[in-house]
């Protein structure tokens, strides 16, 4: 297994990563796993946020605000960015923050898949046997045919968005759970192996994960993000508290 390190991000003082709200393609998955193979497909791009996730995306709001942006005495960020797919422009406006203006940044576009888009697993399987088997041995650079792998494509692409908002105090980003979990690469000066032993299932629908250069004890800058806490509006009392970024 490779162990290569990304260098991270500095400079900003607030970083906040939200996973879209739930989408169709998260209830056809869910279906999949209870045997109803039959669920009906939509284009990833296509697919929209569900009542539900429009829900899970309103109490995220909510919590930014309440967490961040007033906690840190912030009229707003300088810097809203969101993933172009439907489903991530309808959770970013469902989040309902004040004086929000949404640019639209394909670098935190979802992960393109390539011919598996949509596919249930078995059919990976039995249509592309050595891509399954590729995907299931090394997650991290399988490359689905005509598509991306998480490493180097997008997290080279996540790295491209993170160094062009540098220079801002307070960012927030609608983005995909693998672009969100490869960030954590580029974050939290991980190694891939270490990612590996990470559940990307672990990032939740609707889920804000706040970076912050900012001591949470003492109020301190560090001068470079070195603090994390998620909250996950499904379920808010499993939400992690602070831990420090290892350095």
């Amino acid at each position: 297994m490779r162990s290569d390190r990304i260098d991270k991000a500095e400079n900003l003082q607030h970083l906040v990563l939200v996973r879209h709200g739930e989408g169709e393609g998260d209830v056809r998955r869910a279906a999949w796993k209870k045997g109803d193979n039959q669920a009906g497909r939509k284009s990833p791009a296509l697919e929209e946020i569900t009542d539900e996730g429009v829900g899970q995306c309103r109490i995220t709001g909510r919590w930014v605000v309440d967490n961040l942006l007033n906690y840190h005495g912030l009229g707003n960020f300088d810097g809203y960015f969101v993933s172009p797919a439907l489903r991530g422009r309808q959770s970013a406006a469902a989040l309902g923050l004040p004086s929000a203006a949404w640019q639209i940044d394909p670098n935190l576009d979802e992960r393109n898949r390539g011919i598996i888009s949509g596919l249930h697993p078995k059919e990976h399987q039995q249509l592309y046997p050595q891509s399954f088997d590729e995907m299931r041995n090394d997650p991290l650079h399988w490359r689905p045919l005509g598509g991306e792998a998480l490493i180097p494509d997008v997290a080279s692409t996540t790295q491209r968005f993170i160094a062009g908002i540098k220079k801002l105090r307070a960012v927030i980003a609608l983005t995909h759970r693998d672009r969100i979990w490869v960030a954590q690469l580029l974050l939290e000066n991980l190694t891939e192996t270490q990612l590996l032993a990470t559940n990307s299932d672990s990032i939740h629908n609707g889920e804000a994960i706040f970076y912050t250069s900012v001591d949470p004890s003492t109020g301190e800058s560090a001068g470079k993000l070195s603090w994390k806490r998620s909250f996950n509006p499904s379920t808010p009392n499993d939400s992690q508290t602070w831990q420090r970024i290892s350095q």
